[in-house]
Formats: structure tokens, C-alpha cells, sequence
């Protein structure tokens, strides 16, 4: 059987309100040569019946341990040479795969980078409430740490992927973060794409988007991320480096987040764990600042 040139992966779990219309948008592009994953796990709100109507699915249903467990899965049985993900409540752009032919035209790019829109519905209709594009979802340190980590708006060979061993499920939170500052770090090719390449969508149970009680625990899986991290590269490595920053800027980030809740014996436990760890950590976070928050007046104005 030939392979296909893409291979999508949606992770899903008790989307029928949504995964419709995410996998109709893949339909939209047109593409003679795709192949669409679905990994459910374990669906009870009427989703299996969404994906019976669409035959041509290749569908993965059994339980997971997380998110990144079931991309995991997906990732390996793709077929194709080039690889999306694509969220259950999100949708590709118009002419995204378009766009990713003609960036994978060099056969030297390891991945396709394009811009990313954010949608809401009001009185059923679509409404566009920002765009972003260029340095704000660029492969870059800054993003993982303090910005935006666009990982869907990407497409990546598949021999890409599998140089950098997927995602690590440990981190139910925050393995997207992870995964942006491996491939950071491995330093591929990046083919930069004019076009829209993904649409996220905006509601109340979308990860994209954390508030809340949720805000508390991303902040928290962040900053266990980088301490797993720096435990286990080599003393001296660029890559240890690289994480000791993302600990100094997640250390802040916790102790500003128990701030606000008004938990400040909790923020300042967090500061004094954070000086046992690494006694320059403020003056990391103090460094990313500035750029954090021109990225998000950036990203605020960016419609």
C-alpha cells in the first residue's frame, strides 16, 4: 500500500460537539493523499457515532494516561512523511496543507511553521478575536518559557519526530512546552509559511486557553518540568542551560500565581524553593520580562 504524504493526528476524548468539524476540516483541503488518526479514549458522549460517519478514519480506541499518551500512540502507526496534530476542538485553515507542500518543496526543512487564529462563537457564528504570526509562534526559547507554543500550527517530517522521541507523557500539562524546547534544542530546519495553518477554538474545557484553578496547576507542572529536567541532563550541558532558565521564569510565574490567589505563605515557600534550587533564579525571571510582556502586548493586539 502506498504511503500517504500526510498523516494526521487527533487525540480525543468525549468531543462530539466539535471533532466533526475538525476532521471536516481536514476534508476541506482537498488533499488526495491523507490519512487521519483518531485516538479516542474512551468516548461515552455520542463521539463514536461522530466518527462512524466518516469511513476513511483510521481510529485508535482504548484508554489513555493522558493527552500526550494518546498523540503518543497516533504518532506511532503514522504513515506519512509529513505530520500534523490537530486538536479535537480545533480546525485547520483553508489551503493549510497547500502551504506545507509548497515549504516541504526543500527537501532540507524538517518542519513547516505558519501562523495561528483564535476563534470564538457568538449567535452561532465564527468570530476571529486574534492572529498570530512571525516571532510570536516562532520556534524559539522565549516562546517555550514566557510566550505562545504553537505546535499545531507546525507540520514536521516525520523522521523529525521520531529524531526527538514524541512527547513525554509525564507531563499531562505541560509535555507541549517539553516538546517545543527538545526541538529547540535539536535545531531543525524551519520553513516559515505566510498562511493561517491552524484554527483554535475558544471555550470554557479548552486547554489552550487556562484560567482558574487550571492556571494554578499549569504553573505548577511547569516548574516540576524544568526541576525534572535539570535533575537529569549533564551538569554543564546548553541543554541543562536551557532548562535552568525555563526554572528561573517558572519559578516566578508559580510565585506570582499563589500571589494573586492570595496564598502568599505558598509563594513564598515556592521562592525559597526556588533559591535552594537555584539561587540566581529571580535574576532569570527578572531577564525574561521585559520580552514577556512585549510579546503580550504583541499577542493582545494581534487581531
Amino acid at each position: 500500500m502506498t504511503a500517504p504524504r500526510f498523516s494526521i493526528v487527533t487525540p480525543c476524548l468525549n468531543r462530539a460537539a466539535t471533532i466533526g468539524a475538525a476532521i471536516d476540516s481536514v476534508l476541506a483541503q482537498g488533499h488526495d493523499s491523507v490519512e487521519h488518526i483518531i485516538v479516542d479514549g474512551g468516548s461515552t458522549d455520542g463521539t463514536a457515532a461522530v466518527l462512524a460517519r466518516y469511513p476513511h478514519l483510521i481510529v485508535i480506541r482504548e484508554k489513555d494516561r493522558n493527552l500526550y499518551d494518546a498523540i503518543n500512540k497516533g504518532l506511532r502507526v503514522v504513515r506519512g512523511g509529513i505530520v500534523g496534530l490537530l486538536n479535537s476542538d480545533d480546525l485547520y485553515a483553508r489551503g493549510a496543507f497547500a502551504a506545507a507542500e509548497a515549504a516541504f518543496a526543500d527537501p532540507a526543512s524538517d518542519m513547516a511553521l505558519g501562523a495561528a487564529e483564535f476563534f470564538t462563537e457568538q449567535d452561532g457564528r465564527e468570530v476571529t478575536t486574534a492572529r498570530l504570526a512571525g516571532a510570536a509562534v516562532a520556534l524559539s526559547e522565549a516562546n517555550v518559557i514566557g510566550g505562545i507554543t504553537a505546535m499545531n500550527a507546525a507540520f514536521y517530517r516525520r523522521a523529525l519526530i521520531e529524531r526527538l522521541g514524541g512527547f513525554d507523557d509525564r507531563f499531562p500539562l505541560s509535555a507541549d512546552k517539553d516538546f517545543w524546547m527538545r526541538l529547540v534544542l535539536l535545531a531543525p530546519r524551519v520553513a516559515a509559511m505566510d498562511a493561517t495553518v491552524i484554527r483554535y477554538r475558544s471555550h470554557p474545557g479548552s486547554l489552550t486557553f487556562a484560567a482558574g484553578d487550571l492556571r494554578d496547576k499549569l504553573s505548577r507542572h511547569l516548574l516540576e518540568t524544568a526541576r525534572t529536567r535539570v535533575a537529569e541532563l549533564p551538569a554543564g550541558s546548553a541543554d541543562r542551560a536551557a532548562y535552568r532558565r525555563w526554572h528561573g521564569w517558572a519559578t516566578g510565574y508559580r510565585v506570582l500565581v499563589q500571589a494573586r490567589q492570595g496564598r502568599i505563605g505558598a509563594a513564598l515557600a515556592s521562592a525559597g524553593a526556588g533559591f535552594a534550587a537555584d539561587p540566581l533564579w529571580l535574576a532569570r525571571f527578572l531577564a525574561f520580562l521585559p520580552g514577556h510582556w512585549l510579546g503580550r502586548a504583541g499577542r493582545r493586539g494581534a487581531v
